[in-house]
């Protein structure tokens, strides 16, 4: 392992918890409104899922979402701070996207009433930014890797968005360098945001390894530009496309990775598509959940 003096990081699902945080955040609002209303909250609730998506997907937002990484449930809560002209069609769109969303979920629970659609609204973004869950082995991994690697966030999303996420945690110090999407105008799986990282480093790809939650997004990604890769298997779903990039490392949670780097060795990355097709792991990446891992606005 003597030539891996970098270690890059995913954030969302790696790091952070970001689909648990929001899934509590639902549930919080649900609960909230369920109670004032009198209705359903499983059904509030999935409601409010489904129809997130649905509608974010079918917005005239979405390419450029797509492209930085940028999912329903941010959109739910984010502020979209920034003079980028996505940015600011984002901030445009997300006042109507939230009260549909929470329109349609008291519709589906039998409810019909403006006063609670907007209580819905700030509900939510009151709950997830209260609840920002970091895996409870990010901060100790993190801490140890310092000793003897230079760190790098390569992080999908709003720039405001991800900054706010990492100020509620202890993280955002031991990285070095940290590149997110939106800052840059490139999203992962364009090698082109990894190598923004390496060159913030001053080093090349054979000195750096990543570690992220998504085959499709960070491992190919990093591979093709020339980075080998651990990915943490979270036993989630996503569409990866054939044929499936395969990690150099596969790890089922952060407290693994030190052994997982260690067991490395020296060498670079193989040209991307040929480590193999086989979906790592051999997961179902056939459908995808209803959350940022799936379909078209997944990171």
């Amino acid at each position: 392992m003597s030539s891996l003096s970098a270690v890059l990081f995913d954030l969302d699902n790696t790091l952070l918890l970001e689909d648990e945080s929001t899934e509590r955040a639902l549930r919080a609002t649900g609960d909230t409104i369920a109670a004032r209303a009198g209705v359903d909250v499983e059904i509030l609730v999935a409601a409010a899922r489904g129809a997130a998506e649905e509608v974010f997907r079918a917005s005239s937002v979405l390419p450029y979402a797509d492209a930085m990484g940028i999912w329903w449930g941010e959109a739910l809560w984010g502020e979209f701070v920034g003079d980028i002209a996505g940015l600011k069609a984002l901030r445009a769109f997300v006042p109507d996207f939230r009260r549909q969303v929470w329109g349609r979920a008291l519709a589906a629970a039998g409810m019909s009433d403006d006063g609670l659609v907007d209580a819905a609204a700030n509900a939510f973004r009151v709950a997830r930014r209260t609840v920002q869950l970091v895996d409870p082995d990010a901060e100790a991994l993190v801490r140890d890797l310092a000793r003897d690697h230079r760190l790098a966030l390569v992080t999908n999303g709003a720039p405001d968005v991800q900054r706010e996420k990492l100020s509620q945690t202890a993280l955002a110090s031991f990285f070095e360098v940290t590149v997110i999407s939106g800052e840059i105008g490139i999203g992962k799986p364009d090698p082109r945001i990894f190598e923004a990282a390496l060159a913030s480093l001053e080093i090349g790809p054979n000195d750096a390894v990543m570690i992220g939650d998504s085959l499709a997004r960070d491992i190919a990604g990093a591979h093709a530009a020339g980075l080998r890769a651990i990915w943490i298997d979270r036993a989630s779903r996503e569409n990866v496309p054939a044929p499936a990039p395969v990690p150099d490392a596969r790890v089922t949670a952060l407290k693994e990775v030190r052994s997982a780097l260690a067991a490395l060795g020296p060498g670079a990355a193989s040209p991307r598509g040929s480590r193999g097709s086989r979906p790592a792991g051999g997961r179902d990446l056939s459908r995808a959940r209803a959350s940022r891992r799936g379909g078209p606005s997944a990171r």
